[in-house]
């Protein structure tokens, strides 16, 4: 895993270098209207109208918390402010956390037969209780379900049936 790192061409991992390409793509239809220091209003395409604070780093669509990539509300509010998006992605993609989080090699752990046989006593599931309240007989059938031709035959009388056949 550590070898898919010297691949990489800048310090962000690649998918989301392609995730923030198309935010920046789509952020070239978001008009956007500054709102105080670090606040901006950002309206995408004449149907929805979200609010940016590039100081706390949230968006009203939650994507930029969620995934940690700036969407294409942030991206807009980003350029309007002439800075690079790809400082405002979150720490966990870049370079320096992904080679901390494969520093560590795992050991391979022994087949389960050779583990050391417990002393305590096994885990014994608990009994089966009844549940208060009168159990059904039969299931209710959803209305697409189809009858039970036995039930039908049962509560009509064989000239009834023919006529409704």
């Amino acid at each position: 895993m550590r070898g898919f790192c010297d691949t990489w061409i800048s310090d962000i991992s690649p998918m989301e270098l392609k995730v923030l390409q198309e935010n920046t793509t789509k952020s070239m239809k978001c008009v956007v209207r500054w709102n105080g220091q670090y606040g901006y209003e950002v309206k995408e395409e004449h149907t929805s109208k979200h609010i940016v604070n590039l100081n706390m780093l949230i968006c009203t669509c939650r994507a930029w918390m969620l995934k940690g990539i700036p969407c294409a509300h942030v991206v807009a509010a980003i350029h309007f402010k002439k800075l690079e998006p790809v400082n405002y992605i979150a720490y966990w993609y870049h370079r320096e956390t992904y080679m901390k989080t494969y520093s560590h090699f795992l050991q391979p752990v022994k087949n389960m037969e050779m583990w050391p046989q417990s002393q305590n006593p096994s885990v014994i599931p608990p009994e089966v209780r009844l549940m208060p309240g009168r159990p059904k007989k039969v299931r209710m059938k959803e209305p697409t379900e189809k009858q039970n031709r036995k039930a039908f035959q049962k509560r009509y009388p064989d000239d009834l049936q023919q006529l409704l056949c």
